[in-house]
């Protein structure tokens, strides 16, 4: 399969992943660069939806979701929820938990998610209802951030480079995808903090080196 790669900075940040959140079908961004977002939309064909979370430009920290459903903090303000209910063709949930980095703490793709442990159970069966999918609650490389620690589309995932071949392995046969670990911005291994991918196109951070890319591209396409 083949797919772009490109690299973006966000208002002079690296971490793209923190200022969006994309899917094949939707792309969500903070509304705070132009340039940025015109950028990315010529990239992944996708028209953004520009809006805060909670009034936090850090939407791709606060939010997760597949082709079925987005999932937002009840954080979120009623008029970010009013605006993204009627900008997007799914249902968008405000999960009512204690927890609010949901990226962070949420990977999904379109046939699962994998889930922090510290969702309560009503948390899981919130975020099982909204997502359409199956879920697991569980740690990476003894971490709850599985969100940060691996970005994963339908055809690909690329993990922590402190992920056990174990947990790759279970990651592979769970989201039935090609699994690669990898890190970006020079060394980060943080990758959704600098990292879009969908199944045509990926976005680094700016500082991505060309090794880096390299073992993104195997990774996702």
């Amino acid at each position: 399969m083949n797919g772009k790669v490109q690299r973006f900075d966000f208002a002079g940040s690296s971490n793209i992943g923190a200022f969006s959140y994309i899917t094949d079908h939707w792309l969500i961004q903070s509304p705070s660069n132009e340039a940025t977002t015109q950028g990315l939309e010529n990239l992944f064909e996708i028209p953004p939806i520009r809006t805060t979370v909670g009034q936090s430009t850090l939407v791709g920290i606060l939010t997760a979701g597949n082709q079925n459903g987005l999932l937002v903090p009840h954080t979120v303000f009623d008029e970010e929820l009013d605006f993204l209910n009627q900008s997007l063709e799914l249902p968008v949930l405000s999960l009512e938990s204690k927890l609010t980095a949901l990226g962070n703490l949420i990977l999904t793709n379109d046939h699962a998610a994998l889930v922090s442990p510290e969702f309560t159970p009503d948390d899981i069966q919130t975020i099982r209802d909204a997502l359409g999918v199956e879920v697991e609650a569980r740690t990476l490389a003894e971490s709850d951030l599985v969100g940060s620690y691996c970005v994963v589309t339908n055809h690909g995932l690329l993990a922590h480079p402190d992920i056990t071949e174990e947990e790759l392995e279970w990651l592979a046969a769970f989201f039935s995808v090609n699994v690669e670990t990898g890190t970006i911005n020079c060394g980060v291994p943080y990758v959704s903090i600098g990292l879009l991918a969908t199944n045509k196109a990926v976005a680094a951070g700016f500082e991505t080196t060309g090794p880096e890319l390299m073992r993104i591209t195997e990774a996702f396409f």
